[in-house]
């Protein structure tokens, strides 16, 4: 192909975006009501949320067997015969499954 001599204007680069640093988006999902500074209740926000979701008598406060209730219910799928206490093959019920291998989306 022959060249007509007109050479193509060269394009500026695009602007960068100011990324933001990972301790930037941290602070700035903290800091709730946006006043640039992270105050307690803020922080403890989600922790009061967990807590009261498991809180499951909502009198404020966990018992152990509220803390603990994942375990207890595991425990209790677990035990088929309703002995008290897990067998070997009750035990390995409980194990965690391994993690799940993502396909190729190609």
């Amino acid at each position: 192909m022959a060249s007509s001599g007109v050479q193509a204007p060269s394009l500026p680069a695009p602007p960068e975006a100011s990324a933001k640093s990972r301790e930037e988006k941290r602070s700035s999902r903290a800091d709730k009501d946006k006043k640039e500074r992270i105050e307690r209740e803020e922080l403890l926000a989600s922790r009061r949320k967990a807590s009261a979701k498991i809180d499951k008598n909502g009198n404020g406060s966990l018992s152990f067997d509220e803390w603990a209730v994942k375990t207890i219910d595991k425990f209790a799928g677990a035990d088929k015969d309703r002995s008290g206490w897990l067998n070997a093959a009750e035990y390995a019920t409980t194990a965690a499954l391994p993690p799940k291998k993502k396909r190729c989306s190609c």
